[in-house]
């Protein structure tokens, strides 16, 4: 072999060891991807999972869903709710978008539902059936009507009838445009105990929506606020037994509803906001409040008609703790007796143990220390910005009232600053009573101790001014400058006693 001829086979032979080198590290390398593959691709596979369908656009986190404000037109189909069941969401947030339709969902381990600040004016039968968890629902700020269907609520169906809902407690409704509610619409919902239908145009309570909130025995929180109502049916509150905190703010009522006293268990009721004008026990058009003898806390503030508080109206208020008459432009006197109720042998009186009173910005002139038994219990109390007339009916707020006040707030009493009389007029009941100050009362005649300078004054002019009139007047008179007027003085008196005789006259 010549030797041109063995470079050429060694250069070859070089040439095809590097090849077969090359193919052995790229089969090596494929062999190693290839066991790692799996797991890549599922890495991959599951990524794109969570990127698409609901948690594409709303937040996947920590079992919630917040979808909130996204500018949601539609509402997710069942197959993109059944994409949430590894997440396993209890908490599903949809509110503040445009979606006008609710469709039905999957079966999920949601709690909590938020669908408020929508557009939703139609929610399609069995919506929620799968949804055997929910205890919360929101409505609220939307435009359903009284067509709402009550089969909307109800659950799976069986071989006898639709299951209910059976864990729904609450349920709210609020600013929607019901003006009824259909009489069936709460039967799916057995167990519900809180419902707010505030801001609904119902106007009155008719037939109908009677007997849907009658069908909820359990309920226990009832939101009517902003209703239109003027008054409370006979009957409306005799089935929920149990109902604990009423709402009935911001309405038309003109008198204390008596039908309040089928409520055996109520603790909270809110009256603010209604027209009425006075409550009086021996007035049948403004009767005080029937007997509630687990109510603790009542608000009647932003009344804007109330003017008087009589004696016994708050009597059948056994157990009130807490006191809220505030803010009632009109409102001038409270009865001493308000809140007193005559024992069982009607010999004397017993209050409740008030803890909490709220009576500021109301136009009182003075508080009756009989309002309350025992003042110096009180917890929390302000009684500021009234127009407090500062005389012996209210000095007891200045000895007594003024401590108590203290002892809650430093310089509290401050705020309690007097309107009469008006050499007082800017003074605090504070300054009044570290000067130990003793003021004088109103007379029986209504006049008020700033009006006696005034009087006793004006008293002394006129004597001093009628003195000389009257002694010019009298010398005038005795001087005959009054002739004119018919009124002799006693020179022309005595002239007349001694007429001259006629020079013509004969005597004998």
């Amino acid at each position: 072999m010549c030797f041109s001829d063995y470079s050429v086979l060694k250069g070859k032979m070089e040439r095809y060891t590097s090849l077969v080198l090359a193919l052995l590290l790229i089969g090596a390398n494929c062999q190693d991807e290839s066991t790692s593959a799996p797991e890549d691709s599922s890495a991959i596979e599951n990524a794109v999972s969570k990127e698409t369908g609901i948690c594409r656009v709303c937040v996947c986190k920590d079992g919630k869903v917040n979808c909130k404000d996204q500018k949601l037109g539609t509402f997710f189909k069942l197959e993109q709710w059944a994409e949430l069941t590894d997440i396993k969401p209890t908490i599903v947030d949809l509110s503040d978008n445009v979606i006008t339709n609710i469709t039905t969902m999957a079966d999920l381990p949601i709690e909590e539902l938020n669908l408020s600040n929508n557009k939703i004016e139609n929610i399609e039968n069995a919506s929620f059936r799968d949804l055997q968890e929910m205890r919360v629902l929101d409505l609220s700020y939307n435009r359903l009507t009284s067509k709402l269907s009550p089969h909307a609520f109800e659950g799976k169906f069986s071989a006898e009838e639709y299951e209910p809902l059976s864990s729904m407690r609450t349920l709210n409704l609020a600013y929607n445009q019901f003006h009824s509610l259909h009489q069936d619409l709460f039967e799916h919902l057995p167990e519900l105990t809180s419902l707010d239908l505030t801001g609904n145009p119902l106007t009155t309570i008719d037939h109908v929506t009677l007997i849907a909130i009658s069908s909820l025995p359990m309920l226990k929180d009832l939101r009517l606020r902003s209703c239109q109502l003027t008054e409370i049916p006979d009957k409306f509150l005799h089935t929920p037994r149990y109902l604990e905190y009423l709402d009935l703010s911001d309405n038309k009522l003109t008198m204390v509803p008596q039908e309040l006293e089928e409520t055996k268990n109520l603790v909270y009721l809110n009256l603010n906001q209604n027209p009425i004008v006075e409550l009086d026990m021996d007035k049948e058009d403004a009767l005080g409040f029937p007997m509630l003898r687990k109510l603790q806390e009542l608000h009647m503030c932003n009344m804007p008609e109330l003017r008087r508080i009589g004696t016994g109206a708050l009597a059948g208020l056994t157990t009130l703790s807490k006191l809220h008459i505030s803010f009632n432009p009109k409102l001038a006197e409270i009865a001493p007796k308000a809140l007193a109720r005559p024992d069982d042998r009607g010999e004397n009186y017993v209050w409740p143990l008030v803890k909490e009173l709220y009576l500021q910005s109301n136009n009182l002139t003075e508080v009756d220390r009989r309002l309350l038994s025992r003042w110096e219990l009180v917890e929390k109390l302000d009684v500021s910005d009234n127009p407090w007339l500062c005389d012996c009916s209210t000095q007891w707020m200045v000895d007594d009232l003024v401590t108590y006040v203290e002892r809650r707030a430093t310089n509290e009493s401050e705020k309690l600053i007097c309107q009469e009389p008006i050499e007082m007029r800017g003074l605090t009941m504070k300054q009044l009573h570290d000067k130990k100050s003793h003021m004088r009362c109103v007379d029986k005649y209504g006049n008020r101790p700033e009006r006696d300078g005034a009087i006793l004054l004006g008293t002394l002019i006129g004597v001093l001014l009628a003195v000389p009139i009257m002694l010019s007047l009298m010398l005038l008179w005795r001087r005959g400058y009054f002739g004119w007027l018919g009124f002799r003085g006693p020179v022309d008196v005595s002239r007349a006693f001694y007429k001259r005789a006629p020079a013509d006259d004969n005597y004998i």
